[in-house]
């Protein structure tokens, strides 16, 4: 079976984000090196690093997406769907430091919308069903993803103890930030 060296080397890249934390200490080398490949192998793939990278970001918020769908699929009740999306998202972030940091560095790629949007579209679910208070939406959706951003940061930094209990400090948040009226959770 012929290798694919495009997904090798967004692999390559992605470990390197990873394990150094930011994607401003990858270098087109490290990944070459990393895949196992000469560095000029590279540029049949990716004219350049910047192009490498947003891949790297594009495939993270792609994960986020899919993590959130599937933590959310069949799950009936909206506020209940918010929630399971929100611990997902958490989940995803906490699962991979490093490359969460990336997501929300200086690269931006339509999927970083995609994934804004899906959390609008649940906190909109919820105001539909008459479960929120919103009156915007969009605005709340981004007040409880900032939120989200800042669980994930501070519990992927602490690394001697964990903090309060991750599970309640997400529903309480987005319960709140969203304006939901009776969640269960």
């Amino acid at each position: 079976m012929p290798r694919d060296l495009r997904s090798d080397l967004l692999a390559a890249a992605g470990a390197l984000v990873e394990r150094t934390g930011s994607a401003d200490a990858v270098s087109l080398r490290a990944v070459a090196r990393e895949a196992g490949v000469s560095a000029p192998a590279v540029y049949g793939h990716f004219t350049d690093l910047g192009v490498l990278l947003d891949a790297v970001v594009e495939q993270a918020f792609t994960a986020l997406v899919a993590a959130v769908r599937a933590a959310t699929e069949g799950v009936a009740d909206p506020v209940e769907r918010l929630l399971a999306g929100c611990r997902a998202y958490v989940r995803c972030g906490l699962s991979a430091p490093g490359r969460y940091r990336a997501m929300f560095g200086s690269r931006q790629v339509p999927a970083g919308d995609a994934a804004f949007d899906t959390l609008v579209d649940a906190v909109d679910a919820c105001v539909r069903a008459g479960r929120s208070a919103s009156r915007d939406p969009r605005a709340d959706a981004l007040l409880v993803w900032t939120a989200l951003h800042g669980l994930v940061t501070l519990w992927a930094g602490w690394t001697d103890a964990p903090g309060p209990d991750l599970e309640a400090q997400v529903a309480a948040l987005a319960s709140r930030l969203a304006l939901v009226t009776d969640a269960s959770a």
